[in-house]
C-alpha cells in the first residue's frame, strides 16, 4: 500500500474518531475526494486497522460511522477554551481571507478531538458550543489592548454558566471609575475586547470595553439568557464594534482601486456589483459611522460614498479637522 494510502486511512481514523456524531460515506468521499466504492473500502479498512466502528443515531436517516476503539487516542486533557481559542484564531483567519490556513487549524482541532475518550467529547462538545457562541469576532487590523490576567477565562465562565458578574469600571469619556453588576451575554473581538451585557438599568445589551475592566469576580446569582438574543446579528449591526442604529451605505471605487476592494470583506452581509466604467459598487448595512470613516481614510480618493449623506459629511468633518490640526502644526 503507498504512502498516500496509509496516510489517508489514518487521518480517517483521526475522523472517525474526534467526530461525536460521526461520518458518512458522503463525508469520506468530499473529504478525500474519493469515489463511493473506494470510500466504503477506506471505512472497512480502517474498522480491520483499529477495531469496529458503531453506528451513530442521526436525524437526517444517513448511515454515520465513528470509532471508539483506543487505537488513535492520547493520554492527554483538553479543555474547551482551548479548542475555543482553535476556532477563534481559524475564524480569524478564515475572515482575513486565509481559507487554507484555517481549515489547516480546523483539521488540528478534529485531531485533538480525537485523542478524546467519548464521553469527555460528549462534554467538551456541548461547553466548546456555547463558548463559540457565545464570541464574535469584528476583525480590525490594530494594536490590541492588555487585559487583566484570567479576565477571558472568567467572563467565559460566567457567559456559559449564566451567572452575573460584578467588576470596576472606568468609563474612557468621563475619566471615573464605577462599580458595575451585569448580565454577561457574550464576548466580541474587534480593534478593542468587549464585554457584551445587560443590566438592571440598561435591558438593552451595551459594550463594555475590556482594557478597563478591573476586580472582576462572578457572583452566585444566575439569569436566563434571552433565547431571541444572537450575537453575530449583534455584531452585524455595526461596521466594527460601535453599536449605533444601522445605515445603509454605498461606496463606490474607482478603477483603479476595484481589484483591491473586491477582496475586502467591509460587512458580512455585503453585496458588490461591477460597474461598466470598471468601478465596484458595495453596499452593506451597519452601524459605526466614525469607524467607517476611520477606515475609508485608508483608501484616499479611490473611494467614494454615494450612501447615506451622514457619512459623507462625517468624514468631510473628519478631514477638515486633521487637516487643520496638522496644518496648523507647520507654521511652528
Amino acid at each position: 500500500m503507498r504512502y498516500e494510502q496509509v496516510a489517508n486511512l489514518v487521518r480517517l481514523a483521526v475522523r472517525l474518531q474526534g467526530t461525536l456524531g460521526g461520518l458518512t460515506l458522503d463525508d469520506i468521499q468530499a473529504r478525500f475526494s474519493v469515489s463511493r466504492s473506494t470510500a466504503e473500502r477506506m471505512r472497512d479498512a480502517v474498522a480491520a486497522a483499529f477495531g469496529p466502528l458503531e453506528l451513530v443515531d442521526s436525524d437526517d436517516r444517513k448511515h454515520r460511522w465513528r470509532l471508539r476503539s483506543d487505537a488513535v487516542r492520547r493520554l492527554v486533557a483538553v479543555s474547551p477554551e482551548e479548542l475555543a481559542e482553535l476556532e477563534s484564531a481559524a475564524s480569524a483567519l478564515e475572515r482575513a481571507g486565509l481559507e487554507e490556513r484555517a481549515a489547516t487549524l480546523r483539521e488540528f482541532a478534529t485531531t485533538v478531538r480525537a485523542t478524546l475518550h467519548t464521553e469527555s467529547l460528549a462534554r467538551i462538545e456541548s461547553e466548546l458550543e456555547a463558548l463559540v457562541q457565545a464570541e464574535g469576532l469584528a476583525m480590525r487590523a490594530g494594536p490590541r489592548a492588555r487585559l487583566d490576567t484570567g479576565l477571558l477565562s472568567k467572563l467565559r465562565e460566567a457567559v456559559t454558566t449564566c451567572r452575573v458578574v460584578e467588576f470596576r469600571y472606568f468609563a474612557q469619556a468621563t475619566g471615573l471609575h464605577s462599580r458595575q453588576r451585569v448580565r454577561p451575554l457574550g464576548l466580541l473581538y474587534g480593534n478593542r475586547a468587549f464585554l457584551v451585557a445587560s443590566s438592571d438599568w440598561r435591558e438593552e445589551p451595551r459594550l463594555w470595553r475590556l482594557a478597563n475592566v478591573s476586580e472582576l469576580c462572578i457572583s452566585d446569582e444566575t439569569f436566563e439568557r434571552d433565547p431571541e438574543f444572537d450575537l453575530e446579528r449583534y455584531a452585524k449591526r455595526s461596521f466594527g464594534t460601535f453599536q449605533e442604529k444601522p445605515v445603509g451605505v454605498v461606496l463606490r471605487f474607482d478603477a483603479a482601486a476595484a481589484r483591491d476592494a473586491s477582496t475586502f470583506i467591509f460587512h458580512p452581509d455585503q453585496s458588490t456589483e461591477s460597474n461598466d466604467d470598471g468601478s465596484l459598487t458595495v453596499r452593506f448595512e451597519a452601524g459605526g459611522i466614525d469607524e467607517m470613516c476611520w477606515h475609508l481614510f485608508t483608501w484616499g480618493e479611490s473611494v467614494t460614498i454615494e450612501e447615506p449623506l451622514r457619512l459623507r459629511r462625517r468624514l468631510s468633518e473628519m478631514s477638515a479637522r486633521l487637516a487643520a490640526h496638522h496644518g496648523g502644526q507647520l507654521g511652528r
